[in-house]
């Protein structure tokens, strides 16, 4: 069984496992609500996967560094590692994933990822870290995933939640083939936001028939509302894409708030790694580092 990591502050408490540096809980003090996915297979058994080096999937599987090919695993190879605990305090707490030569028949590059985690008086902040220990420039593409749960979830309820998004994005993208961005024509086909007229957007098993809403979008923000239109949760992050996701064809007690600083290959893409969506450069010697911030609402 993998190591669990526990920290917690006057107003909160988090847990954390080894094996992907993944948070596991995230439990409000005051009432003892959990806002994190348990990870229940019936449903999804991820919980809050760091996803790194890539954002969703390559086309046939594959991509290409200075024209040679490589193979990498849907949503990058960290989410099932096993990670080095590098620091911990009573309120905060360090992971670090490094490369070894196995990673290096997938990612030519060698590197240090760290996930640094924080409790504050109104949540969590989850701060990403790549540090580039080649002379030359990395590309590469992080995202976070984290699942959180409807405090009133109703299987036989046709809603189960409500979405709000800072800035709403003028349109969307789906997941085609391979799991790749629907295209057509050549290019990301468009589709409209299933907005209601109070701006919201209702969670259910109508809002991901098509997977998952893909916001090319610097939303800022979102905010989950439970089914009488309270709010529970944000999330916060200066990520440029947002994804939100539920499993397909049933109605699911959580929805993953999802903000990626990369994208999925096109169907029918053909190009390097440098060429696809929203990739990330980190110099030689540098660090690169961004982050999300999840707030319980009271």
């Amino acid at each position: 069984m993998p190591n669990i990591y526990s920290i917690k502050n006057d107003f909160f408490s988090a847990q954390f496992s080894e094996v992907g540096a993944e948070l596991q809980s995230l439990r409000r003090l005051s009432d003892g609500r959990e806002l994190i996915w348990h990870g229940d297979a019936n449903w999804w058994n991820g919980r809050s996967p760091i996803l790194f080096p890539i954002t969703g999937g390559l086309w046939d599987g594959q991509t290409r560094f200075d024209g040679a090919p490589y193979s990498i695993s849907k949503h990058g190879f960290v989410r099932r590692a096993t990670w080095q605990l590098e620091q911990q305090a009573a309120d905060a707490i360090t992971f670090r994933f490094s490369w070894s030569a196995d990673t290096l028949e997938h990612f030519p590059y060698r590197f240090n990822l760290r996930a640094h985690y924080r409790l504050l008086r109104d949540g969590l902040a989850a701060t990403f870290e790549v540090e580039n220990l080649e002379a030359r420039a990395m590309p590469f593409q992080l995202g976070g995933h984290p699942a959180f749960v409807f405090p009133d979830f109703d299987e036989t309820a046709e809603i189960d939640g409500f979405l709000k998004m800072d800035s709403m994005p003028p349109y969307l993208l789906r997941a085609g083939r391979q799991g790749c961005i629907e295209c057509e024509d050549g290019q990301p086909k468009h589709y409209p936001l299933p907005l209601r007229p109070d701006g919201l957007v209702a969670l259910g098993v109508e809002t991901f028939r098509n997977e998952a809403l893909i916001a090319v979008h610097a939303v800022g923000g979102a905010t989950l509302l439970d089914r009488a239109r309270r709010p529970f949760l944000r999330i916060e992050s200066a990520a440029p894409v947002w994804l939100f996701w539920a499993p397909c064809g049933k109605h699911c007690p959580f929805v993953c708030c999802e903000p990626w600083f990369g994208l999925p290959d096109a169907e029918d893409f053909s190009g390097s790694f440098a060429e696809r969506p929203f990739v990330q450069t980190v110099e030689g010697g540098e660090v690169w580092s961004e982050k999300y911030t999840i707030l319980g609402e009271r």
